[in-house]
């Protein structure tokens, strides 16, 4: 199988999934837990969306009048992204189709080294695969742009890779991503003045250096 037609193939595997669904999905902001900062990465193809709101509501009667928001809280959002990407080379704008992009721009890049990352050989689609793998291995943050709505402070919680016969030149991820809600904590000293028994709840205060006396007292 020569080069072009391994390209062709690849683009082909995408197929209308790259016409019907506009590529507009990207991830962005990717920090490591240490702070370093990881690539953006975006999507050539995307195939569905899922996205996933819950609240957690108790099960036990509440009193009427009750506040409802201490009985019912937000759970982390979800988002499934069906994503793809292809081997075939889709120039520096969205992957229209693959297949036609790979026809046409065949005769300048047979000649050019970009072909030294082409099918069968470790590829786009390898460079990808491996971005998101360190995405989730590092427990990484980041920002998801979809064509809904922007998510933060979201974390890839599984990833999920088939290949068959006729996608060998492709990937088709699906991943799932969950929200970590970040919240800040603060120690608050309540002076003893206001506690009913300051001697069991104060917290502990300074003194300044303290001198040590010998104990002279019967044993």
């Amino acid at each position: 199988m020569s080069n072009f037609t391994g390209f062709a193939i690849a683009g082909l595997q995408l197929g209308l999934d790259a016409i019907i669904v506009k590529p507009n999905r990207r991830f962005f902001n990717i920090t490591n837990p240490d702070g370093s900062v990881l690539q953006d990465i975006k999507a050539q193809a995307t195939i569905r969306e899922i996205h996933n709101d819950e609240l957690e509501v108790t099960e036990h009667p509440v009193e009427v009048g009750a506040m409802i928001s201490d009985h019912a809280f937000k759970r982390p959002v979800e988002l499934i992204l069906e994503i793809a990407w292809s081997n075939s080379p889709s120039g520096n704008g969205p992957l229209v189709n693959a297949g036609l992009v790979a026809a046409y721009q065949a005769g300048a890049l047979l000649q050019s080294s970009v072909l030294g990352s082409g099918v069968g050989q470790y590829g786009q689609i390898n460079s990808i695969y491996d971005q998101l793998r360190v995405l989730q291995t590092n427990r990484a943050l980041f920002s998801i742009q979809t064509g809904k709505r922007l998510y933060n402070n979201m974390i890839c919680k599984s990833l999920v890779v088939e290949t068959e016969e006729k996608s060998e030149n492709a990937l088709f991820v699906v991943m799932n991503c969950k929200e970590v809600i970040l919240v800040n904590s603060q120690t608050v000293i309540l002076p003893a003045a206001s506690q009913a028994d300051p001697g069991s709840t104060a917290s502990a205060e300074p003194k300044g250096t303290v001198q040590v006396l010998p104990y002279n007292g019967p044993l």
